[in-house]
Parts: structure tokens; C-alpha cells; sequence
């Protein structure tokens, strides 16, 4: 298992301009170039409940997951509210529904990858 670290997300609807919707994240908020470009054409998210071989200090914290067809994403928000706009917004993205707020930078604190 890698190590928890700090990343800046942007979540991208690309449907309208013929792109794919992404999720990228950046090393910081001030990163020109992302680290890497997640795309959500195939994905699930959802909120993480059994928390097996997490760090103790993410016990109780704001967990979800990013599920595509090559990694799991786990990832942690800084409220309940901002995790639940993060659910609902990838959700909405890759069950092709609407987005209004898709382009926005919003922030995340941790990402861990771990390859299936």
C-alpha cells in the first residue's frame, strides 16, 4: 500500500466540447500540469464504510473511493458536505447526467493508489 499525500482535484466535464470527463489531480493548488488524468468513462464512487488497512488517523474521517477499470482511487475530504459533493458530482459525471459545477477546482487532501 502507498503512502497517503496531499493533492489538489479538478473535475472536468468534457461532453460538452467533445473531451473526455476527467478527474485530474495536481501535486498543489498552484500546479500548471496535473500528475495524472483519471477518466471517469467507466468509474463508480461511493463512500467508503469499511475502512480495512486504513492509516488509523482516517478512522472516522470523510473517506470515498474512485473505482475505474485499471485503479481504485481512495480519497479524503475535509467535511462530510464537501465528500458528499464530491460523490455526487462524479456520480453525476459518469452516469452522464448533468453537472453544473464540473471545471471548478475544489480540494481534496489525500489520494492513495492502489493498482488492482
Amino acid at each position: 500500500m502507498q503512502a497517503w499525500r496531499k493533492r489538489w482535484f479538478v473535475l472536468r466535464s468534457g461532453r460538452m466540447c467533445g473531451n473526455p470527463d476527467v478527474l485530474e489531480y495536481y501535486q498543489s493548488k498552484n500546479s500548471k500540469k496535473p500528475i495524472r488524468t483519471i477518466d471517469l468513462k467507466e468509474c463508480e464512487v461511493e463512500m467508503l464504510n469499511n475502512q480495512l488497512r486504513i492509516k488509523r488517523d482516517f478512522h472516522g474521517k470523510h473517506l470515498f473511493v474512485v473505482k475505474t477499470s485499471s485503479r481504485v482511487f481512495y480519497l479524503v475530504a475535509n467535511t462530510e458536505e464537501e465528500m458528499n459533493g464530491w460523490i455526487s458530482n462524479i456520480s453525476q459525471i459518469c452516469r452522464f447526467g448533468n453537472l453544473e459545477e464540473a471545471g471548478k477546482y475544489r480540494n481534496l487532501f489525500f489520494i492513495i493508489i492502489i493498482l488492482r
